[in-house]
C-alpha cells in the first residue's frame, strides 16, 4: 500500500465513509463548529452538569467527598460509543449515559443524576452548545462587516450603474451598494446578540418544572431548591429561565432559527447579486480565484462564481429548518412529548453549520473580490443616454410643462433609441432630444449639461456611506 493509499484509508476510517454522513461532517462548516456540535462535546456537557450537581449536593452532605472525587477524577474517561451501546440496551439515551459514567466511576455512580430528570442535564447541555455556537459565529459576522466596511470606504465614490427590475435605472456608487448588504448584516448582528440573551437553560427543575423531587430531596438540609438550582447553574455559568416544563423552552429554538435564518437571508441576497454582477453580460466584479482554478471541465474560459453559488445553495435550507423549529415549539403539548426532540437533532446543529460556512465564504469573497472599473465605466456609457431622461423630465416640469405630457415625450424617444440599439445601431437619444422642437422650452445647454452630469448623478450616496460607517457600522463591531 502506497503512502497515499494509507492516507486515504486513514481518512476513510476517521469519517466512516462506509455509512451515511451529513455533508456538514466533512465538507461544510469550520472544525470548531463541528466540534461544538459533536457527541463528545454534548456528553461532556452532560457530565459537567452532573459534576456541578454533585459538588452542590456535597455541601449539604447528600454526596460524600469520595463520591464527588470519583466523578471529578474520571470526568475525561468518556466513551460515546459505549453510551450508544447502553442506550440501545436500555432504550434511553440519558440512562445509557448514566450507566456509562457509572462504569468508569462506580463510587460516584451511586449518586450521579440524584433527584434529576433526564432533561435537567440534556436540555442544559444543549443550551451550552447553542451559547458556544453563538460565540463562534459572532466574530465571523463582525469579520464580514469589517470587510464590508473597508469596501464601502474604498468605493463610496465609484459611480456604477444602478438596476431596478434588472433594468438599467440610474447611477449609484459601488460603496453605497455594499452599504445595503452591510446594513442588513448589522441588523442581523443586533438580532443575534438579542437572541443569545434570550436562549437560557432549563435550570434544575425536575420532571415537569416544579422542582418537586428536589424539594423532597433537600428536606432538612438547610438548602432550598432555589439555592440548589442557583449554585449548580452558577457553576456551569448558564443563565436559566424562571418557568419551564420538562425541557428548556422550545421558543428558544424558534428564536435561534430566526436569528440564523436572518443572517442567511442577508448573505443569500448579497451572493445572488454578486452572481449577477459577475455574469458575463455585466462583469463588474469577480469573486477571488486561485491561480489556475477551474471553472468548467469542458469550457476552460469559464470563471464560475462557486463561492457565491455555494452560499445561496446552503442558506436556502434555513427557511425549512426555521419551520421545523416553529413546529417543535408549537407542538410541545402540555408538559412535553418526544416529538420535540428528533427533528432538532439535525436542524439545530446544521443551521449553525450552514451560517458558519456561509459567513466564512462571504468574508473570503468581500475581502478578496476584484472590482472591474473599466467594465463599470463601459456599462455607464452604454446606458447613460437612457438615464438622461430622468434629469430632462425634471427640467421640463420646471418650465411649466405637464409632467404626464413630458413623460410621454421621453418614453417615445427612449423606445426609439432602444430599438435603434437592438438593430445594431448607435444609441441616438442625444440626437432625438436635440431634434425635438418641444425641447426648445428648456434653457440653452440644459440637455448637454444633462448628458455630462449623468456620470455624477448619485445624490448624497458618498456622504451617506461615510455617515453609515462612522455612526453605525464601526461602533457596532468595535
Amino acid at each position: 500500500m502506497t503512502r497515499e493509499d494509507e492516507r486515504r484509508s486513514s481518512v476513510q476510517s476517521a469519517f466512516g465513509f462506509e455509512t451515511y454522513l451529513s455533508p456538514f461532517t466533512y465538507k461544510y462548516g469550520s472544525k470548531e463548529m463541528r466540534q461544538n456540535w459533536s457527541q463528545v462535546k454534548f456528553w461532556s456537557n452532560v457530565r459537567s452538569i452532573w459534576v456541578a450537581a454533585a459538588k452542590t449536593q456535597s455541601e449539604v452532605n447528600l454526596v460524600s467527598d469520595i463520591q464527588f472525587a470519583d466523578l471529578a477524577v474520571n470526568f475525561q474517561s468518556l466513551s460515546v460509543g459505549r453510551i450508544l451501546e447502553l442506550e440501545k440496551e436500555k432504550g434511553h439515551d440519558g440512562a445509557g449515559a448514566i450507566a456509562e459514567y457509572s462504569e468508569v466511576a462506580p463510587i460516584g455512580g451511586e449518586i450521579v443524576h440524584q433527584g434529576m430528570t433526564s432533561e435537567d442535564v440534556l436540555s442544559n447541555a444543549e443550551v451550552m452548545q447553542v451559547q458556544e455556537a453563538f460565540d463562534l459565529l459572532r466574530p465571523k459576522l463582525t469579520g464580514v462587516l469589517e470587510a464590508f466596511g473597508k469596501r464601502i470606504d474604498e468605493n463610496k465614490d465609484l459611480v456604477c450603474m444602478g438596476w431596478t427590475h434588472l433594468q438599467a435605472a440610474e447611477p449609484t456608487t459601488m460603496g453605497y451598494r455594499f452599504a445595503k448588504y452591510a446594513q442588513d448584516l448589522l441588523i442581523d448582528l443586533k438580532f443575534l446578540n438579542s437572541v443569545k440573551g434570550e436562549v437560557k437553560g432549563k435550570g434544575i427543575k425536575g420532571a415537569v418544572g416544579t422542582s418537586a423531587s428536589f424539594e423532597k430531596m433537600l428536606e432538612g438540609t438547610g438548602m432550598t431548591v432555589e439555592e440548589h438550582e442557583q449554585k449548580i447553574m452558577g457553576r456551569l455559568g448558564i443563565d436559566y429561565v424562571s418557568i419551564s416544563d420538562q425541557t428548556y423552552p422550545r421558543k428558544s429554538l424558534f428564536l435561534t432559527g430566526a436569528a440564523l435564518g436572518s443572517i442567511g437571508q442577508s448573505l443569500h441576497r448579497f451572493a445572488l447579486d454578486l452572481q449577477i454582477l459577475q455574469g458575463s453580460a455585466i462583469d463588474e466584479v469577480s469573486e477571488p480565484r486561485r491561480k489556475g482554478q477551474i471553472g468548467s471541465a469542458a469550457m476552460p474560459h469559464k470563471a464560475n462564481p462557486i463561492n457565491a453559488e455555494n452560499i445561496d445553495s446552503i442558506t436556502e435550507e434555513l427557511p425549512g429548518h426555521l419551520f421545523s423549529a416553529w413546529m417543535t415549539g408549537a407542538f410541545v403539548t402540555l408538559e412535553r412529548t418526544l416529538r420535540d426532540s428528533a427533528g432538532k437533532r439535525s436542524c439545530l446543529p446544521e443551521s449553525f453549520l450552514i451560517v458558519d460556512e456561509a459567513l466564512t465564504r462571504a468574508e473570503r469573497i468581500v475581502s478578496g473580490m476584484e472590482i472591474h472599473e473599466d467594465s463599470i465605466r463601459t456599462n455607464l456609457k452604454k446606458f447613460a443616454p437612457y438615464m438622461v431622461t430622468e434629469i430632462v423630465l425634471g427640467e421640463l416640469v420646471k418650465t411649466g410643462m405637464d409632467r404626464k405630457k413630458a413623460h410621454e415625450i421621453l418614453v417615445g424617444h427612449a423606445e426609439t433609441a432602444r430599438n435603434n440599439v437592438r438593430s445594431g445601431k448607435p444609441n441616438n437619444m442625444r440626437d432625438l432630444l436635440f431634434g425635438d422642437k418641444r425641447m426648445d422650452v428648456l434653457p440653452v445647454g440644459t440637455i448637454s449639461q444633462a448628458f455630462e452630469s449623468i456620470f455624477t448623478h448619485v445624490g448624497n450616496a458618498p456622504s451617506k456611506c461615510t455617515a453609515f460607517l462612522e455612526k453605525e457600522l464601526y461602533p457596532a463591531i468595535q
